[in-house]
């Protein structure tokens, strides 16, 4: 007579669980028969054989949603593991070829470095170009994510840390400050006075980070502050609002580079010293000998250093979109000007 362990290990069908895996990830069962290739019938025919395995419903519809039930929560992870785990056994031998692999590979890029992504999607369709990639925004998930294997590499405007977590720096980005071409603060001069940047408007991204951004602790050191006057959530909609306003926008200069001609802005130094942000690639360490995840983090990491690094050799020329107004080359602030911000009260509520 057969144990319950016994039992339950003759009725495991690695289907069953990459079906699971599949539902787990997007939460409906539309969404995983998507990934997996399959109609909406055979999916759902797989939850029904999870459910009677498993003994529990797994996953349960609160309004239009399924919410996963707590054994359900509690396999996840174990899951996830055991699914690549299967997936190296099976690979292992098989060594990678980009030019034949139909991989889909995972990046957590966050809005910021979001620019970059052409570059990447065009170096990948000519070197794999039956593959996939599949971006998702979520960097307060990005551990959680690399750790079950739903992501295979994160970007980061800051280093992460985590247990089994290896991180790489790829560079720095430095700030420069976006204005409509015509902005009424620069037709005279076409320099930006510390005094005219602080008085008008600015455009923040709320990107859900809880803290003091960089270009208001910059300030806050001064005793300063600036007058925000539109919060949006993403680094496109801040683009577009300025592109459209006589508001300012403080963004990476390397990033914004390639939109600067599409949205007619100008990109100009800040009137005082803001920090360089550092930009790391993350991934957890059990993919660090697998080929496929080798091939896609070096790729990643060509094209971000490629990027941050233009304009930066000496004597590189500075693109049109980054001159003054009439096409002469900007000049930095002198640095007295960086200087003369008149103090404000310092705000609690300052983004």
């Amino acid at each position: 007579m057969k144990c319950m362990n016994q039992i339950d290990a003759a009725r495991l069908d690695l289907n069953l669980l990459t079906a699971l895996g599949a539902l787990l990830a997007e939460g409906s069962v539309t969404g995983a028969a998507a990934r997996l290739g399959v109609g909406q019938p055979a999916a759902s025919h797989a939850l029904s054989r999870l459910r009677e395995l498993f003994g529990d419903p797994l996953f349960v519809r609160v309004g239009r949603r399924m919410v996963p039930t707590p054994r359900a929560e509690a396999l996840r992870e174990p899951l996830a593991r055991l699914l690549d785990d299967a997936s190296r056994l099976v690979r292992r031998g098989e060594p990678f070829d980009p030019r034949r692999s139909a991989r889909a590979f995972g990046l957590v890029c966050p809005d910021l470095l979001a620019p970059v992504l052409p570059r990447i999607v065009a170096r990948l369709s000519r070197q794999a170009p039956g593959a996939r990639l599949e971006v998702s925004a979520r960097r307060d998930a990005s551990a959680i994510a690399l750790e079950e294997g739903r992501a295979d590499l994160a970007l980061v405007p800051a280093p992460d840390e985590g247990p089994g977590l290896v991180r790489r720096g790829l560079g720095t980005v430095r700030f420069a400050v976006l204005a409509r071409r015509g902005h009424p603060a620069l037709a005279r001069s076409g320099a930006l006075d510390a005094r005219v940047w602080v008085a008008h408007p600015h455009v923040m991204v709320r990107t859900g980070h809880q803290g003091q951004s960089i270009v208001a602790g910059a300030l806050a050191r001064l005793g300063c502050e600036r007058r925000v006057g539109l919060v949006v959530p993403t680094f496109l909609a801040a683009l577009v609002a300025v592109a459209e306003t006589d508001f300012f926008f403080t963004a990476p200069r390397e990033l914004v580079g390639p939109l600067l001609r599409r949205f007619d802005l100008l990109a100009l130094d800040p009137p005082l010293a803001v920090p360089e942000v550092p930009v790391a690639a993350v991934w957890h360490e059990r993919h660090q000998a697998d080929e496929g995840h080798r091939f896609f983090r070096e790729l990643v990491r060509a094209e971000i250093e490629a990027l941050l690094g233009e304009g930066r050799a000496p004597g590189a020329r500075r693109p049109a979109d980054l001159a003054r107004p009439g096409g002469e080359p900007r000049r930095r602030s002198a640095p007295s000007r960086r200087a003369s911000v008149r103090p404000r009260a310092p705000s609690a509520g300052s983004p």
